[in-house]
């Protein structure tokens, strides 16, 4: 089978599968939490740098 760059990127940036044992499930779910987590944060900054530059554009008077 033969691998385009798109399903090689696809491949290369898949979160892993949940690994066999007991803590398996606890795994992926503190996996997933973090990376909600990281989203959030990065909308929540994103949003404090767009909040900063329109103050800092805003004429004096």
């Amino acid at each position: 089978m033969f691998h385009t760059p798109r399903t090689a990127a696809a491949l290369l940036f898949a979160r892993p599968e949940p690994q066999a044992g007991s803590n398996a499930a606890k795994l992926q779910a503190l996996r997933n939490s973090q990376a909600l987590r990281l989203r959030e944060r990065k909308m929540i900054e994103k949003q404090e740098r767009l909040t900063k530059r329109a103050s800092h554009l805003q004429p004096a008077g």
